[in-house]
């Protein structure tokens, strides 16, 4: 199977491509049979892969043509569009450096209020 993105070929069982990790693979959003990169109907349950098609080949086309490695210890999905793994780095570190709350002292009054005793 060859990949879509960079044309290298690859084994039929890969759901990623080796040489520059595009999805090789589709899953069918309704029943999750994994179809072929290029076939054109879900092989479980016959609905139309043309609108996924058109998404993955715009994200191709919009993808730079080489990735950046994630930082050190970022979290990144196979196949996750390139970027991610920097918005979660990015997120990670915005919760890290947010200042943290002062201790609240709630009395039981204040309890016994909000459950309405």
């Amino acid at each position: 199977m060859n990949c879509l993105a960079c044309k290298q070929p690859n084994a039929p069982e890969r759901n990623y491509c080796g040489a520059c990790g595009a999805p090789l693979a589709r899953y069918c959003a309704g029943c999750g049979f994994r179809n072929g990169a290029a076939d054109r109907f879900c092989g479980g349950c016959g609905a139309g892969l043309d609108a996924a098609r058109r998404a993955e080949a715009l994200a191709v086309a919009a993808a730079p043509a080489a990735t950046p490695s994630p930082p050190p210890g970022a979290a990144s999905a196979p196949g996750a569009p390139p970027g991610l793994a920097e918005l979660l780095e990015a997120a990670r570190e915005s919760v890290e450096s947010a200042p943290e709350e002062a201790d609240v002292k709630v009395s039981q009054d204040d309890i016994d209020n909000l459950f309405g005793v």
